[in-house]
């Protein structure tokens, strides 16, 4: 479960960003997001915070292996 907290978050599925399925979530929305569907949640140049809580595991998953964050050196 998410709820946005303030700002604007953009919210779509698929398997490739594609910008026409994004759906602009604004403060107060909530949202449930399936297991294992692939999505992306971008943000715009605003800060945005959110509040996510969940049970069970979790983990992320990024369909395209090369926009994985590779970590700092």
């Amino acid at each position: 479960m998410a709820t946005v907290v303030t700002g604007a978050w953009y919210f779509g599925y698929g398997d490739h960003f594609d910008a026409r399925s994004l759906k602009k979530l604004p403060p107060g929305s909530v949202y449930s997001e399936p297991g294992g569907r692939n999505h992306f949640a971008p943000t715009d140049k605003d800060e945005v915070g959110v509040q996510i809580s969940g049970y069970g595991p979790t983990d992320t998953r990024y369909f395209n292996p090369a926009d994985e964050p590779k970590p700092a050196q």
